[in-house]
């Protein structure tokens, strides 16, 4: 179970399988990661992977904050609802 657990957490840090597949033998505990032989090219591709995250990250972290930005102008310019009516279930409206 540990190791599914560790495959699902390096999937879910966005590592290809074909890296996976080449680390998977050293694979220790959950969280742990032990290179006993790493090849020549290892470093290297693991720090492509690592740049590749990084853009990722930026890229998500832009998009959340230009959305962020965008929720604040709607919820300033909504409009009040007119007096009587109720609010939508949740505080969603369309």
């Amino acid at each position: 179970m540990d190791r599914v657990l560790q495959v699902r957490g390096l999937l879910d840090a966005g590592l290809p399988i074909r890296i996976i597949r080449q680390i998977l033998p050293c694979l220790d505990k959950p969280r742990t990661i032990h290179f006993p032989d790493a090849t020549e090219q290892m470093p290297a591709l693991l720090e492509r992977e690592r740049a590749r995250m990084d853009e990722r990250i930026a890229c998500l972290t832009r998009n959340r904050d230009a959305m962020a930005e965008y929720l604040d102008e709607v919820r300033r310019h909504r409009a009040p609802a007119p007096t009587g009516v109720p609010e939508p279930v949740g505080g969603l409206s369309c």
